[in-house]
C-alpha cells in the first residue's frame, strides 16, 4: 500500500487556495469594469438637471415660492381672453400704470377701494398722471394666489367680465405687488378721450381773393379784371349751393344757373367761365391752384377774359370772369 507524502497534500491544498484567489481577483476585475464602463456611458448628471428645469418651484424655509408675475403677463392674459371674445387688444400706457400704481398703494395700506376715505379715485388718480379717458374700468384682485388664474376670476363675475370684455377699451395701466406664493393687482382700462383741436377759420374773403387774382393777371402781362354786377350774382349764387352741398360739385350746377330765366340774359350777352377752389388756407394758396391747373391758369393768365367777380367763404371760392 502507497502512502503520499505529507508535503503533496499541502501542495495540492496550496495550488487549490491559489486558484480560488486567481479567480476571485478576475472577478473583481471584470467588476470593476463594468462599473467604469456604465459612468462613461450614462449621462447621470443630465438627471438632476432635468429634475431642475422641470421644478414648479423651490423651497424656501419648507415655503412654496412662485415666480413674481409681470405687467407684461398679465396684459397678455387679458389680450388673450378680449381676442377670444373678438376684441382688440389693449396697450399700456406708461401714464395709466402710474395711475394704477398710486390706486393699488391706497387699496393696500388704507383699505380705500373706491378712493372715498383718501379721495384718490380711478378718476383723480387717472387725472393727476396727465391722462385724459373717455371712458374707464377696473380690475381688482388682492392676496390672490399665483398659481390661479387671473382672467379666470374676472370672468367669473358678470361686472369684472363685462369690464375686462368692452369692446371700447383701448388701453390700460397696470400695477402689481408681489408677495411669496400670493399677488395683489390692480388694472385700469379706459378709452381715451379724442382731443381734437378747434379748427381755425378762415378769415379771408372773396375781395383778398380779388385783389390777389388782378395782381397776378398784372405780373403775368394781362390786364386786370374789371368787376361787374350781374356776374357777382351768379358767384353768390353759385356759392351758397356749395356751401350747402359742403363740397366742389365739379360745376355741375353752374350751367343751371345760367340757364336761369332771370339769368339766362347774362350768357346771352357775355361768355361767361367759372373758376372753383375749396380746402385753401389762404387766398396765396388759392391762387397757385389754380395756376397749377391747366383748366384753371386762365384765370389768371387769360387775356381774353375782361371782367369778373369772385365769391368765398370757407375756403370755398367761386371766381365768375367773362369776356
Amino acid at each position: 500500500m502507497f502512502i503520499k507524502p505529507v508535503y503533496t497534500e499541502i501542495l495540492n491544498i496550496f495550488y487549490t487556495e491559489l486558484v480560488k484567489i486567481f479567480l476571485r481577483l478576475v472577478l473583481l476585475c471584470a467588476g470593476i469594469g463594468i462599473i467604469i464602463y456604465g459612468l462613461k456611458t450614462i449621462p447621470l448628471k443630465n438627471y438632476g438637471i432635468d429634475l431642475t428645469n422641470r421644478s414648479i418651484y423651490v423651497e424656501r424655509n419648507q415655503t412654496p415660492f412662485l415666480p413674481n408675475w409681470s405687467i407684461n403677463e398679465v396684459l397678455t392674459k387679458i389680450n388673450i381672453a378680449r381676442e377670444r371674445s373678438g376684441f382688440s387688444k389693449v396697450k399700456v400706457s406708461d401714464k395709466l400704470n402710474q395711475a394704477a400704481l398710486s390706486r393699488l398703494s391706497v387699496i393696500l395700506t388704507e383699505n380705500d377701494y373706491e378712493g372715498k376715505t383718501t379721495g384718490l379715485t380711478r378718476e383723480v388718480a387717472i387725472k393727476n398722471a396727465g391722462y385724459e379717458a373717455n371712458l374707464i374700468g377696473d380690475l381688482l384682485l388682492t392676496d390672490f394666489f399665483k398659481s390661479n388664474d387671473p382672467v379666470m376670476d374676472w370672468l367669473a363675475n358678470d361686472i369684472s367680465k363685462g369690464t375686462l370684455l368692452h369692446p371700447d377699451f383701448r388701453e390700460a395701466g397696470i400695477a402689481i405687488k408681489n408677495g411669496q406664493d400670493k399677488v395683489s393687482v390692480y388694472v385700469i382700462l379706459v378709452s381715451p378721450r379724442k382731443i381734437v383741436p378747434p379748427s381755425k377759420q378762415p378769415t379771408w374773403g372773396g375781395p383778398d381773393l380779388w385783389d390777389l387774382v388782378n395782381k397776378r393777371r398784372v405780373e403775368l402781362g394781362v390786364n386786370p379784371l374789371r368787376q361787374k354786377d350781374e356776374l357777382c350774382t351768379i358767384a353768390s349764387i353759385r356759392l351758397n349751393a356749395l356751401l350747402e352741398l359742403g363740397k366742389l360739385d365739379g360745376h355741375a350746377g353752374f350751367v343751371p344757373v345760367l340757364e336761369r330765366p332771370d339769368l339766362k340774359w347774362i350768357s346771352e350777352k357775355y361768355n361767361v367761365s367759372e373758376f372753383l377752389a375749396q380746402g385753401y388756407s389762404t387766398p396765396l394758396e388759392t391762387i397757385k391752384a389754380w395756376e397749377n391747373t391747366l383748366g384753371h391758369k386762365a384765370l389768371l393768365a387769360g387775356g381774353e377774359y375782361v371782367w369778373g367777380c369772385i365769391y368765398a367763404q370757407n375756403t370755398f371760392a367761386v371766381a365768375i370772369a367773362a369776356y
